[in-house]
Parts: C-alpha cells; structure tokens; sequence
C-alpha cells in the first residue's frame, strides 16, 4: 500500500492526513497529492523523451518528463531524485525548479523540475512497467509535437521558455532590461507580488524573452505567475526607470529598465489558482494592495495613478540614482 501527504491547493501540507494510492476518487474537494516530474536536459542541449508503456493509460505515447507521486514524508525535491534515479538512472544532486500546478480534476499538485546532466546518453536505465523505450531529441522536435504524440503537452511550454533569453543585456557597467508589468484590479485593489527576501512588492510580471512583443510577455507571465490566461486590456504606462539591483545576480549594479504596464481584461470570477509560485527557484506570493496601504510598492506611481485610472497612454520617467 503507497500512502500520500495530503496538501491544499497553495501546495501546504495538510497535518494529520493520510491519502492512499488508487483512491484517487475519493479524495476531499479541496485536498491533493503531490507529483513531481523531471525534465532531463544533457548538455549538449538535447532532451530525453520516453515512450509510455502499452499497459499504462495514454499508451505509446512519449513523455518528456520522469516522475511520479510523492511517498508520506517526501519534500518534493526527495521525490524529483528519487524519481529521477528510478525511472532513468539519472543521479542528481539537485534540481531546479521550473513551476507548480493545481490540477482540481485528479487531485493532484504538481511540482515541475529541470535537470540538467552530462550523464553517456546511452546509459539510461528504463523503468519495467512504466517506459519501453527512450530518445534524446532537440528542443524544436518536443515543441512542435502533437497532443496524440505526447503525453505531457504542458512540459512543452517549459522548453520553449527555457530555449527563449530574457531581454536584459549588459551595457557599460551595468543592464539594460525591457520588461512587462500587468495591472489587475478589483474593488479598488491591485494584484502585487512579494517575497521572503524583499521589503516591498512588485508588479505582476517579467522580462519579456527574446522573440515576444511585450503584449504575448504580459500574457505569458501572468499566466505563469496566477494560474489563469487574460487578455490584454490596454497599454496604460510606458515606464523608464533607473535603479540600482538588490538580487543576487544584479546586486548593485546600475540597471536602465523599460517597463510597459497593461491593463488586463480580469474574469468576474478571476481567483489565481495558487497564491504562491515559484521563480528563479525563490518562492513569491500574491497580494492584493490597495492604495492606502502602508507596504512599499514598486512601481511606486501604482499607489496613485492606480486609485483613478485614467484612459490613455502615460510616460513615467523615475532615477533612483539621484
């Protein structure tokens, strides 16, 4: 008998609640199991595809992940390896992690990895009973292939972001970025993230990747930070901004970033599907923030511009050198 943790859809763990393998069925509303998959990258740039099974459910078809449900008492990270090592041979130390999904319909949390490895391609150890038969295949063949070929379609977003390059450059001393912000309201509050590590919060949004116009970047990110796809609205502000970086990465160099800030089209019933994720392999969560609102917002114009919106396009211009 495999027995589960059981976790909310926030991807916390339920304290004294024990799921069993094949009940599936018959688990709570409101309550998951967590699977982690494995997206195995060699280094020199291929990835590994496995072919499911007969006996198994999407028969014959290719996977482009390893992976399973985590044993009671795993973290997700214990059961990425130890899927990893079972169902490929693949020895890893670590992974990263690449995003999280709630999926109502099976009862599942997944936590999805990247490893990437030098390890002799031909070398991979199938698991009996779960894969017959493996290729290492080039990022373009996984991409374009059909929903009656692969089993794990989601994946396939995870590696065309990971062929894509944030636009931020290097130029003098410091970077250059072009980014996207999105402006999510509701009864007079707007949609932030924070984290652990940071005093403030930060609008929903990313660097726009090389190959996206800024309205597909809006799109993507807020999809991959709330769980839910909007539309785009309108373009509300255009915002040249110069401050010095405080992560890891940038920590005090000068950074000239150019942010365009849409407002989205938001559902009458719009809830993200997790409060928090994951990215860069730091954990950030959702905040609503209203205008009066003591906590620091950047940018620091939402506060006002954000109580009234106005129609039209403005041009912000902040210096954080000064």
């Amino acid at each position: 008998m495999e027995l589960w943790d059981a976790y909310d859809k926030d991807f916390n763990k339920i304290e004294g609640v024990t799921l069993v393998r094949g009940e599936e069925a018959f688990i709570p509303k409101g309550m998951y199991h967590l699977v982690c998959e494995i997206l195995v990258k060699h280094k020199d740039g291929t990835y590994l595809i496995m072919q499911r099974d007969p006996r198994k459910t999407n028969p014959g078809k290719w996977e482009a992940t390893a992976g399973g449900s985590a044993l009671q008492g795993e973290t997700p990270m214990e059961c990425g390896l130890r899927e990893l090592r079972e169902e490929t041979g693949v020895v890893a130390e670590k992974l990263t992690e690449l995003g999280r999904i709630v999926s109502p319909d099976t009862h599942s949390v997944y936590v999805e990895f990247f490893c990437e490895t030098d390890c002799d391609k031909d070398s991979v150890v199938l698991q009996e009973g779960e894969t017959v038969a493996y290729r290492w295949v080039d990022s373009d063949t996984i991409i374009h292939m059909r929903n009656e070929e692969i089993s794990t379609s989601r994946v396939q977003r995870y590696v065309e972001e990971l062929q894509r390059k944030d636009m931020t450059v290097p130029c003098d001393n410091g970077l250059v970025s072009i980014r996207v912000g999105a402006i999510i309201l509701r009864e007079g509050r707007f949609l932030m993230v924070g984290s652990a590590r940071n005093n403030y919060v930060y609008s929903v949004g990313g660097r726009v990747k090389f190959g996206e116009t800024a309205d597909e970047a809006i799109a993507r990110e807020v999809w991959e930070e709330t769980g839910i796809r909007m539309e785009v609205d309108r373009l509300g502000f255009v915002h040249e901004n110069y401050f010095y970086g405080d992560a890891p990465s940038n920590f005090g160099k000068p950074i000239y970033e150019i942010s365009f800030f849409y407002y989205m089209k938001v559902p009458e019933d719009f809830e993200p599907v997790s409060s928090t994720f994951i990215d860069g392999g730091s954990e950030e969560r959702l905040v609503w923030v209203s205008p009066d609102d003591p906590i620091k917002v950047y940018p620091t114009f939402f506060k006002e511009e954000l109580r009234h919106p106005e129609p039209g396009i403005k041009h912000l211009i902040t210096d954080q050198r000064r």
